[in-house]
C-alpha cells in the first residue's frame, strides 16, 4: 500500500534506495546495501555508550536548537497547548501535535495559528504505564514536536520531499550524523478518522520521528482500504511529523536508558537514595530491551530472564538490583507529568480525566514507599518546577495551586490506607465463604477502582494468596480512557433537511417584538424565515413568548434551523405573516443569570486557584447553577467570600463585550480558558468578555454591563460528585425574590418560636424551616447529604433537630450546641448506603477535642464536654472522615 508515494525526488537526489528488511519484511530507504530496516527489534541500539551526534544536548538544548531551526527555515514558532484538550470532546489528553489542530483545523473549519508553524508540545499517554521506569524508554509524559504544514487546494506550502528534506538538513548539520547511518522506514498510518503514508526516520535502531503526510479521511464510499476502513483523499494535505524530543536527547547522550539522559538534578538527587546497579547489568538490559516490543507482561518478563540469564544471576536477584533504580525513574516520569496535570486544570478525583492523576499519585507514593522515602510528593512537584520553570513558566505561576493539589491529594491516600485493613478483610471474608482462596484480577480492580488501593497495599492487608497482574495500571487506565468524553448533544427532533437555514438575530437582545414569515410547520413546530427567540443551549432555558395569538411553550435549533414550539392547536399555515413576542421578564432573568454564571466562574477561579474550570452549568428563571472542578467541599467562609467577590464585580459595573472572532485568533488572544463549557464547534467563537475578569466562548445571552445582572446570593454550595462542587445562585429579579421569600419564612419561624409548642418533643415549625435551611446547604456525596453546623441551642432541642434531619432520608447530622457546655450529636438515616458510617466511631475519634465523653450506636452517638472553642474543630473533622468514607 502507498507504495507509488514514496517514490520522492529526495530519495532520488540523495542516492537512498528502496529495500525490504530481512527481519520485519518492511520496506526502507537507505544510501548503503543493507538488509537490516535499523529499527528495534530488527536491530540493536548501538548508540549506547558511542552516541553518533557531534555534542551531547540536554533536554533544554535539544528543544531550542529544533524549535531555532525551523524557526530559521520561516516556521512560525507557537506555544504549546494544554495537557487537558478541552477544544476536543473525544479525548481527554493531549497525546501527539496534531491533536492540537483536530479536529477544527484538519477539517477545514478553522485557520492554523501559523502556516508553517512548530511547536513543542506536551504529551500525556496512559497505554505504556506499566512499562515506565522498566524499559529504558517509555514515559508516561513527553514531548512531541511538530513541524506542521496545512496545504490547501489555493495555499501550498511544503509537501513529502520538502518536509524530509528539512530534517535530514537538520540530523546532518545540527547533530552531526552520518547520512550512511539514516534509514527511512515506510509505515501506513491511520489515527483520528484520517490516514496516509508516513516515514520513520531511524539511526542505529533508535526511532527518532514519524513524518506522517495526512492526505485520507475515513469514508464509507472511498475507494482506499485500510484496516478494513474506506478512506478517500483529503483537499487539505497535512505534514504531520513527531519528533520524540526525549529519544533526540538519549542519542545525542548515549545513556544507558533515555531518562539518565532527560531528567537531570532530580535524577541525580534520587539516586542518592540507593545501591546504582553495576553499569554492565544496565548496558546488557539496555541493549537488550532495544530487541523488544513491549506489548504484553509477558515481554517484560521476558527480558528480565534474558538479562538474568546473560549476566549469570536469577530472575529475583536481578529483580532486587533492579527494582530501586526502577522506581527512581517512575518517580522522575509521573511527578513531570503531574507537574504539567496539575498546572493545566486536572482535579484528582475517581472520574475523567481526574482519575488518571490521581493514578499518578498513587503510584509516585508506592514507589516513595517501596524506597523508603520520607517525602511528599508536593517535594517532589517543586524540584520538578524548579528544573523546569525556565522554560514553562506557567508552572512557577501556578506554584502554590500544583502543590496543594498534590498534598490535598496525598492527605486523602492516608486517610484511604486507614481504613484499607477493614475494607480488605470485608473483601476476604466474602471471598473465604465463596469457597474462593486467592485474589482475582477482578477484586482487585474493584479496590483500586473504587477505594483507591493498590494491589500491593492489599497484599500487606491480606493473609489469601495474591499476585499483582503486571499489566494492572494498564487495564485500569484502559478502563477508563474508554469511556471518552461525554456527548451532551440532544437527539434531533426531526429531520430538517430540506428546510432553509433560519435567520437568527437574538442576540439582538433589544428587540423583543418582530414580524416573521412562516416557511414550514412540523407537527406543533413552527419554523420561521427569521426569529429573535432564544433557543435552549449553552445551559440556558429557551425564550417563551407569543406568535401571534399562540403561546411559545419550547424554541430549539436543529443544525440551523430554529424551531418553535407552541401550544396547540396550530393556527398558522406556510405562508402566513405573523407578529411575534418574547417575554421581556424572562429572558432579562436568563441573561442576568447567565451573566451572572461568568461572573462566579471568574471568582472562583480567583479564590480558590487555577485548577477550577466550568463542569456543567445550568440557567433558568428561577435560579442558576454553575458545577465546578475543586478538590473539596467550600467552608461557610469561602461561600462569602465568593459571594463578596461576585457582588464586587457586580458594582464595578464592568464592560460586557460580545464579539464573533476566528477560532484561531481567540485562542491566540485569550488561551484555552476559553472553553469553560466544553468544546464550542465551528469556525467563528462568539467569545463574551467580562472585560478584566473572564472570558469565555459562549452562546447564550448576556448583559451589557455587569450592573445589570443585580444582586447575586449563592443559595447553596455542595460536592456532588469527586472533585466537582455545585454552587447555586440567584441573581437580579430572582435574587430578590428570594430575600423576600427568606424574610417571610424568618417572620414565621419567629412567630412559631414564641407560641406555645402541644408536644415539645416534635420539632416546631421553626425548627422544620431551620432543617430545610440546612439541607440546602448541606455538603453531599452521591445522593447522602451531610449537615455540619454549630446551633446555639439547649440539648433537647439538638436532639429533635438531629432526628428531623435523618428521618428527611439519605442524610447525616454532625450537628452541636455550645449554649451551655459543648454538646455533639452525629446522626444519620436507616438506608443502606449509609452502613458504613458508623456514628459511634466517628463520634470517639473526635470526643477528645471538647475535653468530652459520650457513646452511642452505629446510627445514633450522642456526647458532651467542657470544651467549646474546640467545638467547630470536632464538628470539621467527624465531617472530613465522613466524607471521606462516603466517597469510598
Amino acid at each position: 500500500m502507498f507504495e507509488e508515494e514514496y517514490q520522492l525526488k529526495f530519495f532520488e537526489e540523495r542516492g537512498y534506495k528502496r529495500r525490504t528488511c530481512a527481519r520485519c519484511s518492511k520496506p526502507f530507504w537507505s544510501v548503503e546495501d543493507v538488509d537490516n530496516c535499523g529499527e528495534v527489534p530488527c536491530s540493536e541500539y548501538s548508540f549506547i555508550g558511542n552516541p553518533p551526534t557531534k555534542k551531547k544536548f540536554g533536554l533544554d538544548d535539544m528543544r531550542e536548537s529544533i524549535l531555532s531551526f525551523f524557526e530559521k527555515n520561516g516556521h512560525e514558532r507557537i506555544s504549546r497547548y494544554p495537557i487537558i484538550a478541552r477544544w476536543r470532546d473525544d479525548v481527554f489528553f493531549t497525546q501527539a501535535s496534531i491533536y492540537d489542530f483536530q479536529p477544527w483545523v484538519i477539517n477545514g473549519v478553522a485557520e492554523p495559528p501559523a502556516n508553517p508553524l512548530i511547536v513543542s508540545q506536551t504529551c500525556v499517554r496512559f497505554n505504556d504505564i506499566d512499562n515506565v521506569g522498566k524499559t529504558g524508554r517509555h514515559y508516561t509524559m513527553f514531548e512531541m514536536i511538530g513541524h506542521h504544514a496545512f496545504n490547501y487546494p489555493d495555499k501550498f506550502v511544503y509537501w513529502k520531499d520538502e518536509a524530509l528534506g528539512y530534517c535530514h538538513e537538520y540530523l546532518l548539520t545540527e547533530m552531526g550524523l552520518k547520512e550512511e547511518n539514516i534509514i527511512y522506514k515506510e509505515k501506513p498510518w491511520m489515527g483520528g478518522g484520517n490516514a496516509g503514508p508516513s516515514v520513520e526516520i531511524i539511526t542505529q535502531g533508535l526511532e527518532l520521528s514519524t513524518i506522517v503526510f495526512m492526505n485520507l479521511k475515513r469514508d464509507a464510499a472511498g475507494s482506499v482500504v485500510l484496516d478494513n476502513e474506506k478512506y478517500s483523499p483529503m483537499q487539505l494535505k497535512v505534514v504531520d511529523p513527531g519528533w520524540g524530543l526525549e529519544r533526540f536527547v538519549w542519542l545525542s547522550q548515549g545513556t544507558t536508558s533515555a531518562y539518565d539522559a532527560t531528567f537531570g538534578k532530580i535524577l541525580d538527587d534520587l539516586k542518592k537514595n540507593i545501591d546504582m546497579p553495576d553499569k554492565t547489568i544496565l548496558e546488557t538490559y539496555s541493549r537488550l530491551s532495544g530487541l523488544m516490543n513491549f506489548e504484553t507482561p509477558v515481554d517484560l518478563a521476558t527480558l528480565r530472564k534474558t538479562v538474568a540469564e546473560k549476566v549469570g544471576m536469577d530472575e529475583e536477584e536481578l529483580f532486587s538490583i533492579l527494582a530501586p533504580l526502577e522506581n527512581v525513574y517512575l518517580l522522575c516520569d509521573h511527578s513531570r507529568a503531574l507537574a504539567f496535570m496539575l498546572n493545566d486544570g486536572v482535579v484528582p478525583s475517581n472520574v475523567k480525566e481526574g482519575y488518571f492523576s490521581r493514578l499518578l499519585v498513587r503510584k509516585v507514593l508506592k514507589a516513595l514507599s517501596f524506597l523508603g522515602l520520607d517525602m511528599k510528593i508536593s517535594e517532589l512537584l517543586e524540584a520538578q518546577i524548579s528544573q523546569l520553570k525556565l522554560h514553562f513558566p506557567e508552572l512557577d505561576e501556578n506554584y502554590d495551586g500544583i502543590l496543594r493539589l498534590a498534598e490535598v491529594e496525598e492527605e486523602r491516600y492516608a486517610e484511604t490506607l486507614k481504613k484499607g485493613r477493614s475494607l480488605v478483610k470485608r473483601m476476604e471474608d466474602k471471598m473465604k465463604k465463596e469457597g474462593q482462596d486467592r485474589w482475582k484480577e477482578k477484586e482487585l480492580i474493584e479496590l483500586y477502582d473504587s477505594h483507591g488501593l493498590t494491589p500491593d497495599t492489599v497484599k500487606e492487608f491480606t493473609k489469601l494468596e495474591l499476585e499483582t497482574p503486571q499489566d494492572f495500571y494498564m487495564k485500569v487506565a484502559e478502563m477508563h480512557g474508554a469511556e471518552g468524553a461525554e456527548d451532551e448533544t440532544p437527539a434531533a427532533l426531526f429531520d430538517v433537511g430540506g428546510l432553509p437555514p433560519t435567520e437568527v438575530l437574538y442576540y439582538d437582545q433589544k428587540v423583543l417584538e418582530f414580524d416573521a414569515k412562516v416557511i414550514s410547520i412540523r407537527d406543533e413546530f413552527v419554523i420561521l424565515d427569521k426569529t429573535y427567540f432564544y433557543p435552549e443551549g449553552g445551559g440556558e432555558l429557551p425564550d417563551l413568548g407569543m406568535l401571534g395569538k399562540s403561546k411559545v411553550i419550547d424554541v430549539q435549533k436543529v443544525e440551523n434551523v430554529a424551531l418553535h414550539k407552541v401550544e396547540p392547536p396550530v393556527k398558522f399555515k406556510e405562508g402566513d405573516e405573523v407578529h411575534c413576542m418574547i417575554d421581556g421578564d424572562r429572558r432579562r432573568r436568563l441573561t442576568a443569570h447567565h451573566t451572572a454564571t461568568h461572573i462566579v466562574n471568574g471568582a472562583a477561579r480567583n479564590l480558590l486557584g487555577n485548577h477550577v474550570w466550568q463542569a456543567g452549568a445550568h440557567k433558568s428563571t428561577e435560579s442558576a447553577r454553575l458545577d465546578i472542578t475543586h478538590y473539596k467541599a467550600l467552608t461557610d467562609e469561602e461561600i462569602s467570600k465568593l459571594e463578596e467577590l461576585a457582588n464586587n464585580v457586580v458594582m464595578r459595573n464592568l464592560k460586557v463585550e460580545k464579539s464573533f472572532m476566528d477560532r484561531a485568533e481567540a485562542e491566540k488572544l485569550y488561551g484555552f480558558r476559553l472553553y469553560q463549557g466544553g468544546c464550542v464547534p465551528g469556525k467563528k467563537l462568539r467569545v463574551v468578555n467580562i472585560v478584566g475578569w473572564d472570558v469565555e466562548a459562549c452562546g447564550g445571552t448576556h448583559c451589557d454591563y455587569t450592573g445589570e445582572v443585580g444582586h447575586i446570593k449563592i443559595t447553596g454550595a455542595k460536592r456532588i460528585q469527586d472533585g466537582v462542587v455545585r454552587l447555586e445562585y440567584v441573581a437580579g429579579g430572582a435574587a430578590l425574590a428570594h430575600v423576600k421569600k427568606l424574610e417571610k419564612r424568618l417572620k414565621s419561624a419567629e412567630k412559631s418560636l414564641s407560641e406555645h409548642m402541644v408536644e415539645a418533643s416534635k420539632p416546631s415549625y421553626a425548627e422544620k424551616v431551620l432543617v430545610d435551611l440546612m439541607l440546602e446547604r448541606a455538603d453531599m456525596v452521591d445522593s447522602v447529604r451531610v449537615v455540619s453546623r454549630i446551633l446555639g441551642v439547649s440539648a433537647g432541642e439538638l436532639l429533635k433537630l438531629a432526628k428531623e434531619i435523618t428521618g428527611r432520608g439519605n442524610a447525616i447530622a454532625v450537628i452541636g450546641s455550645d449554649k451551655e457546655r459543648a454538646g455533639l450529636i452525629i446522626a444519620r438515616s436507616n438506608e443502606p448506603a449509609l452502613n458504613k458510617v458508623n456514628c459511634a466511631e466517628e463520634l470517639k475519634k473526635v470526643l477528645p477535642t471538647i475535653d468530652g465523653s459520650g457513646g452511642g450506636k452505629a446510627d445514633y452517638a450522642q456526647g458532651g464536654g467542657t470544651k467549646t472553642g474546640g467545638l467547630q474543630s470536632a464538628i470539621d473533622e467527624a465531617k472530613k472522615s465522613i466524607l471521606g468514607t462516603l466517597e469510598k
